[in-house]
């Protein structure tokens, strides 16, 4: 998947509850996608940020992500988290997130469409992991 691909396309990847202790007295919840929990350790020190699976999708713009993470948290904290490449690395992340969401779907599919042929799907179960 190139760049051109991801322009104007909103995409549906899977969503973390992070819990983030800020003091002794404040705890927040927070629901973000997987990467975003990168920050949030950076900010607040990785003992104070405890993550948790959640079963709920977030629609995400990639090619706007970059741009999001730094109106939230400033550009300085995303540069030393993802590194100063304007978003690239982050895309990268990204991209790999939404390949992950993907596969479910076409195995899915396949499954329906192709239920003589259990190999082909247990050979695309493997590659996810």
């Amino acid at each position: 998947m190139n760049h051109k691909e991801l322009i104007h396309s909103d995409f549906q990847i899977k969503e973390v509850e992070a819990v983030v202790r800020r003091d002794a007295f404040t705890t927040i919840h927070v629901y973000v996608p997987p990467y975003e929990t990168n920050i949030l350790r950076n900010l607040f020190g990785r003992e104070n940020v405890t993550v948790f699976e959640r079963a709920n999708k977030t629609t995400i713009t990639p090619e706007q992500e970059y741009d999001r993470l730094c109106a939230k948290y400033g550009h300085e904290v995303v540069a030393k988290v993802f590194g100063e490449d304007d978003g690239d690395r982050l895309m990268e992340i990204v991209e790999g997130f939404m390949a992950e969401g993907r596969l479910p779907k076409d195995s899915q599919g396949q499954e329906q469409s192709n239920q003589a042929e259990p190999e082909a799907i247990e050979t695309k179960g493997a590659k996810k992991r």
